[in-house]
């Protein structure tokens, strides 16, 4: 591969990493844009096939995102730059908010809580051209894919809806129907998918006997790759914090390949690993290190693993404390995309499978329905963001919905740089919240 096509990748995987709010799902998208259409540097066969085994396999979804475009485009070196390039940003700003929040107190979540609000307005209108675009390609699959996409986002995300609905008519409702969580959804269609596969078999076209057969070589060599990467990250955090730091690493490795369900659901995972065991105080984990992560770009897991590292370096010293944090990054980067690689690599060699193929086609309004939940979950935590505030959470809402319109405009005539406007959001949800 060309070295300025491993550039275009790294540049384009760290202007994710600095703008990805919203958690994994609502990146997929967002990478979509900057590997696919802006760089051109995956097929969107190639990026939706890496979307499903990212969305199957446990750990943070946009380093496996980012891992599985490295491995696809020029091997394990890349496969691993390109891991880091994407978790990297979100990090640093977690921890860097973190120490800025010791020194200057709870104002500084704040201020980028509140920026994170215009912010939002803009990730999702991504995430809605990424569901048109989506359905403007499914040809005379279009019902199905509406009725899939419905039916995905009200499985996962029902009462998000209902309550956003209800708040932008004044009402609370207050609802708690029954849901599915993401990973739950993905195996129950791929389900449906492979025996509808199977049930229309006689339908099937002839195998092709010269059709070129790919090595699995490359995702394994990838796997261990990060497997190293893992070893490395325990045995640095032994050196520094001796042997609780072989239990924390070992805990850090095991949370992470152990965690399905996105970023918000390695919160709860983190708390029974980390939190009731007494290796972090639940105070300073949900009111420092949760909020923190919430509020910065980034899989929530990479931060959240490596804000843990940070607290108990800390104990230590502040050098220590960067060390800690980094050597947990290093673990649970590792550890999910090493799981990930080889089902990479088997799903690749069976790509002209029609199984594979179906399921190419149909899991993509599956992916629509998720993004759906999720813009309705980012609409409703940027309203309590305002109603904290001291804003009228459904005049914030209407402004929102406005915002994403005159947004999703100037994005689809490309008046605006993206990176403009996300500033310019930012900055404006920031003042006006600032101002209430």
């Amino acid at each position: 591969m060309p070295e300025h096509r491993r550039r275009s990748l790294l540049a384009g995987l760290l202007k994710v990493g600095f703008i990805g709010f919203g958690g994994g799902s609502a990146l997929i998208p967002v990478i979509q844009d900057e590997v696919v259409d802006r760089r051109g540097l995956l097929s969107r066969e190639q990026y939706t096939r890496h979307t499903i085994v990212a969305n199957i396999t446990p750990g943070a979804l946009p380093v496996k995102l980012g891992a599985a475009a490295g491995v696809t485009l020029g091997g394990w070196k890349l496969a691993l730059a390109a891991a880091l390039a994407v978790t990297i940003p979100g990090v640093l700003g977690t921890l860097l908010l973190i120490a800025l929040a010791q020194w200057l107190g709870e104002g500084a979540v704040r201020v980028v809580s509140y920026a994170s609000v215009g912010i939002t307005a803009f990730i999702i209108v991504l995430l809605l051209g990424y569901i048109i675009k989506v359905h403007a390609g499914a040809g005379h699959r279009l019902w199905r894919y509406v009725v899939i996409t419905a039916l995905a986002s009200l499985a996962t995300g029902a009462g998000s809806i209902i309550t956003v609905l209800g708040r932008l008519v004044g009402l609370e409702l207050a609802v708690d129907p029954p849901r599915i969580s993401a990973v739950t959804l993905i195996l129950v269609s791929l389900g449906i998918i492979v025996g509808w596969s199977l049930a229309t078999r006689s339908t099937w076209p002839p195998k092709d006997p010269d059709a070129p057969r790919l090595s699995v070589r490359p995702s394994l060599v990838a796997s261990a790759g990060f497997l190293v990467m893992t070893a490395v990250g325990v045995v640095a955090m032994v050196l520094l914090l001796g042997v609780g730091g072989l239990q924390l690493g070992s805990l850090l490795g095991l949370s992470s390949v152990t965690s399905f369900g996105g970023g918000e659901a390695y919160i709860g995972v983190a708390d029974g690993y980390f939190v009731e065991p007494g290796h972090v105080d639940r105070g300073v984990f949900y009111t420092q290190l949760i909020p923190v992560a919430n509020a910065m770009p980034g899989p929530i897991l990479a931060k959240v693993a490596s804000g843990i590292g940070f607290i108990a370096g800390a104990e230590h010293s502040g050098l220590v404390a960067w060390l800690a944090a980094a050597s947990a990054m290093l673990i649970v980067v590792g550890a999910c995309a090493a799981l990930a690689m080889p089902v990479l690599g088997t799903y690749e060699r069976l790509r002209h499978n029609p199984i594979v193929v179906n399921i190419g086609n149909y899991i993509l309004p599956v992916i629509c329905g998720l993004l759906v939940s999720v813009s309705a979950t980012m609409l409703l935590v940027s309203a309590e963001v305002g109603e904290g505030a001291g804003a009228n959470p459904t005049v914030l809402l209407w402004l929102l919905l406005g915002a994403i319109a005159g947004m999703a405009v100037l994005h689809l005539r490309k008046l605006i740089p993206d990176l403009l406007m996300l500033g310019v959001g930012g900055a404006i949800s920031l003042a006006v919240l600032l101002l209430i």
